[in-house]
């Protein structure tokens, strides 16, 4: 009985990504298009927050791991998943903190570009 849930969360996790590498790629195919056009800081901010995704979305899954590793009382398991859910969660912070500087870099050359139409 136990193999059959595995394998039914393993399909499960399976589709899910499917979806997400899906939504991804129609989100970033927009971006590329953008790309051409010189947008070169928005392609960057679109590589920082599918970083701050992805990784939260990861927190979060092992978070699943970790209470399936506790109910099956794998103590070892447990510390694994703990330690990749803490690498997740240290990577969000990271493109957290990666995005809100890149943020306020381009509110700043906004505002010089609009003192530079202002003289």
């Amino acid at each position: 009985m136990p193999t059959q849930t595995n394998l039914s969360k393993t399909g499960q996790g399976k589709t899910a990504a499917s979806s997400r590498q899906a939504s991804s790629a129609g989100s970033k195919g927009g971006q590329r298009s953008g790309a051409s056009e010189g947008t070169a800081a928005a392609d960057e901010t679109y590589g920082i927050v599918s970083v701050l995704y992805h990784a939260l979305q990861g927190a979060q899954t092992y978070g699943q791991y970790i209470a399936d590793a506790e109910r099956a009382g794998n103590d070892e398991l447990v510390e694994f998943f703990q330690e990749c859910q803490s690498q997740e969660n240290e990577r969000a912070r990271r493109a957290k903190q990666l995005l809100a500087s890149q943020l306020e870099e381009g509110e700043d050359e906004e505002e010089d570009e609009e003192d530079e139409e202002d003289e």
